[in-house]
């Protein structure tokens, strides 16, 4: 019996040794892993096995492979900001036995979002929705405007829309680029906002994430402006292609021009872009002059490279030019503004079993302005030539598991502001006088930062946690005489902290509900540190910073509902924001203004508690019927609890209405919009705001496709010629007359892309 046991055991030895398929069959199974709305590849994804505990990385064309001795796997696709999917693969699943798996975008756990999409897609031969594209003006911050409760600071008559999301605004907003570059302009009047950074034909959309939430891009507080650029296609074959844009609206006399050149497919693209713009002044709905000329010119250079299957490095370098800008609202004008910004990004899709990405960013602001084409130059001429920079880095490292997805982050911005205004007195008792004043007084602000994102899988639910700590240093390297000596120290150090966590939950098919609680910390901005004796604000005192300013605390909570059918989807939000130490401002009447003119100083304060408040309420149809339409409707309140008074600066109830109808196969679609504002009578009277009326606007547009590649768009704005002003808008400098909204403008702009040569 032991001899036979003996034999069979060496028989099934020897059976395994030289016919291992009878024993078991190992399969090799592989996938691709797409994003469902452009099939591009997703590179670092990562694809977990849970059977068999072993997770792997897509690379750079977002394809895995595992080998196995079963016949099926049951895998876990996780990505940030995608939706988890766990799909079954069987051995040779797909075409040439390659699966197809599709992941879909997944924001709204990170954060409530609202997505503008300026792009519907980059292929030459393809149509691009032109109810999406037309932006004649090349301010980002007018193209924010079409989203529910974004609205603009406005003193020029056509740059530099400064925006204001849910009635925070200025320094309470993050603008980024691509989720990392935060540049900053150097007018203390905010002449150039960062939205005037954006070269806006470059941007595929942008990602607005609301609220205090999203603390891996950064401390947000009231939100972050998010513009996410064209992503360079490594994906098919290499080929060189070609885009051109050029329009006119009648009005403001604009003209634009833009137009580049990629290279696309292959380990290494490029692309090479320029533009230009100007404009000349405009007529409101009474036919009265406003101030509004500028000219602009941009260009960038974007080159990615793949190193191998998990390393990508890109790099970009852009700049702008802006030259005579008029700003009727403000005591002077731009004559120049030249910013220069730099990136350089490297990606490692496998370091591990994550992901890992680390970023260095640059940028550097050199702006003069002067009044020397105002009546007052007469009697004193003043210069202003000031220059920030801004430096700063982004690493980060996604490390998923069979629980949940971790990411680890570490950040920092430095930033330094200089410059000087100088005052030629031609008249009165200092004829024949100069006097320099130090207007950033060598300013430096410093921030590094951490964070930790947890986001668990659990069934149904979509659940995100994180926290981060910013350090925060600065200083006036060169103060002025008033600073030095009544303010105290100037070099100021805190350790701010945040928090925030939210899910979203299917409740039905149709149904999606969401929640969100978070806490965040700003530490002051430059102007209210250390501006000095400038009209900055939006009455015509002038203002001093204050170095001793407590960081505000944004305490803040949102909730969603979202219903979704084959026809219709409703989208509505609510949210509430408690902020202690609101930064704010208050008359000095123991400081003189250095101008003639201002009614006395005001200085930077802390208010102990402000709130503000309100909704967003969206309906459209999902593309079921050929007439679409989008009716969207926002409303804020804003509150000082202290002072019992309404904050400033609050935009009014709005709501829009957008119609269209595709004829011939989508060739041809004309849209009408809508636009009614409500007054706004809940003003700050403690910094002279007014009252404003409502209004209604009419806007045509058609759009066509005249050939492969070839777009026409024209239309006319502000149809039935209205006179009016938005509620932000600051009124005429001198005088307590708004800054009037052009009035009817008619408007054409043809675009061309297409593929100049397969390599």
């Amino acid at each position: 019996m032991r001899t036979q046991k003996i034999l069979s055991l060496a028989i099934g030895l020897l059976l395994l040794t030289v016919f291992p398929g009878y024993a078991w069959a190992q399969h090799t199974f592989t996938g691709k892993v797409l994003d469902r709305s452009t099939s591009t590849p997703l590179t670092g994804a990562h694809v977990h096995w849970l059977d068999g505990g072993v997770t792997t990385t897509t690379n750079t064309n977002g394809e895995f492979s595992f080998t196995a001795d079963v016949e099926t796997l049951i895998l876990r696709i996780t990505y940030v900001g995608y939706k988890t999917e766990t799909v079954e693969l069987n051995a040779g699943d797909g075409a040439d036995g390659t699966a197809t798996i599709y992941l879909r975008k997944s924001r709204e756990a990170l954060s409530p979002v609202t997505v503008l999409a300026r792009k519907t897609s980059a292929q030459p031969d393809q149509f691009l929705q032109a109810i999406s594209t037309v932006n004649l003006s090349h301010d980002a911050g007018q193209f924010l405007k079409d989203s529910p409760n974004i609205s603009g600071i406005r003193k020029g008559g056509g740059f530099g829309v400064d925006p204001v999301l849910r009635g925070f605004q200025k320094n309470q907003l993050m603008v980024e680029m691509d989720g990392l570059l935060q540049s900053q302009g150097a007018c203390p009047n905010r002449m150039d906002p960062p939205t005037t950074h954006i070269q806006m034909e470059q941007i595929e959309e942008v990602e607005i994430l609301k609220g205090p939430y999203a603390l891996k891009h950064g401390p947000s507080f009231g939100g972050i402006i998010n513009f996410k650029s064209q992503q360079a296609n490594h994906f098919g074959n290499p080929a060189i292609s070609s885009y051109v844009t050029a329009g006119y609206e009648s009005n403001i006399d604009r003209q634009r021009y833009a137009g580049g050149i990629k290279k696309e497919g292959g380990r290494w693209t490029t692309n090479i872009y320029g533009a230009f713009a100007s404009t000349e002044n405009y007529e409101d709905g009474s036919g009265n002059s406003v101030s509004a000329g500028m000219s602009n010119a941009e260009y960038s250079v974007e080159t990615s490279v793949q190193l191998n299957s998990a390393n990508t490095l890109k790099a970009k370098l852009s700049q702008n030019f802006a030259r005579d800008v008029e700003y009727p609202a403000l005591m002077m004008d731009m004559r120049e503004d030249n910013i220069t910004n730099a990136t350089l990004t490297y990606t490692k899709a496998d370091l591990g079993r994550g992901r890992f990405k680390s970023s260095v960013f640059g940028s550097y602001v050199a702006h003069v302005m002067d009044n020397l084409d105002r009546e007052m130059s007469k009697m004193t001429e003043a210069v202003t030539d000031l220059a920030t920079e801004t430096y700063g880095y982004d690493i980060s490292y996604v490390l998923p598991g069979t629980s949940g997805s971790w990411t680890f982050g570490a950040d920092a911005t430095l930033r330094y502001m200089e410059g000087f205004r100088t005052r030629d007195f031609n008249m009165g008792p200092m004829a024949g006088q100069t006097v320099t004043d130090n207007v950033w007084q060598g300013g430096k602000r410093n921030r590094f930062g951490g964070v930790v994102e947890y986001q668990p899988i659990i069934s149904e639910w979509n659940v995100v946690i994180s926290s981060r700590f910013d350090y925060y240093y600065s200083n006036a390297g060169d103060p002025d005489t008033y600073f030095a000596q009544s303010l105290g120290t100037l070099d100021q150090e805190h350790l701010g902290w945040s928090a925030s966590a939210g899910f979203t939950k299917d409740l039905h098919p149709n149904w999606t509900t969401g929640f969100w609680v978070g806490r965040s910390e700003r530490y002051p901005g430059m102007d209210e540190l250390f501006v000095n004796y400038l009209a900055i604000g939006m009455d015509p005192y002038e203002y001093v910073g204050n170095p001793q300013l407590n960081s505000e605390a944004n305490h803040q909570v949102d909730a969603m509902l979202n219903y979704t059918n084959e026809v219709i989807s409703i989208e509505t939000s609510l949210f509430y924001s408690y902020v202690t130490d609101y930064i704010s401002a208050a008359v000095r009447p123991d400081l003189n203004p250095k101008q003639m003119g201002a009614p006395g100083v005001k200085q930077f304060v802390n208010v102990d508690q402000a709130a503000l408040y309100g909704f967003e309420l969206t309906f459209q149809n999902n593309g079921r019927n050929k007439l679409g339409y989008n009716l969207s409707t926002a409303y804020t309140i804003g509150r000082n609890v202290t002072a019992d008074e309404d904050l400033p600066q609050i935009p009014a109830y709005e709501a829009n209405l957008k119609l269209d109808y595709p004829f011939l196969n989508n060739k041809l679609i004309p849209q009408l919009h809508l636009r009614g504002v409500a007054e706004q009578t809940r003003v700050a009277e403690s910094f002279d705001e007014q009252p404003t009326d409502g209004y209604l606007l009419t806007s045509f547009k058609l759009s066509s496709q005249l050939g492969r590649g070839i777009q026409l768009s024209a239309g006319v704005d502000n149809l039935f010629d209205v006179t009016y002003h938005e509620h932000l808008n600051r009124s005429l400098q001198g005088s307590t007359l708004p800054l009037n909204d052009p009035g009817r403008s008619f408007f054409v702009e043809l675009k061309w892309n297409g593929i100049l040569s397969s390599l």
